[in-house]
């Protein structure tokens, strides 16, 4: 079974927290990057980001194995957020470290 790019998209806020969470169960390294979001889907949205129209976010992706993903979304659930956090898996066809 192939490799996963595991894939969280959370508000910025709850991002240092997600990644202690992520980092209790997983030894695998977190890429996060920040990310403005503009749209009409304000479901996961507070009140400062529905009236600007843009939701500050925080993208936090690792390489995982595919039974690995059930524990990190057990985890994600259960860490004390304050938004909802949206994810979703892409299988890696190659990857690898050129040193």
């Amino acid at each position: 079974m192939p490799d996963l790019l595991f894939t969280l998209h959370c508000a910025t806020r709850d991002t240092e927290l997600l990644v202690d969470a992520i980092r209790a169960v997983s030894p695998t390294p977190i890429h996060v990057r920040g990310e403005a979001v503009r749209g009409r889907d304000f479901g996961d949205a507070g009140t400062a980001e529905r009236v600007s129209g843009e939701l500050k976010r925080s993208t936090l992706e690792l390489i995982v194995s595919a039974d690995a993903v059930p524990d990190l979304l057990r985890t994600v659930k259960d860490a004390r957020r304050d938004l909802p956090v949206r994810w979703r898996t892409t299988p890696l066809l190659d990857h690898g470290r050129i040193a």
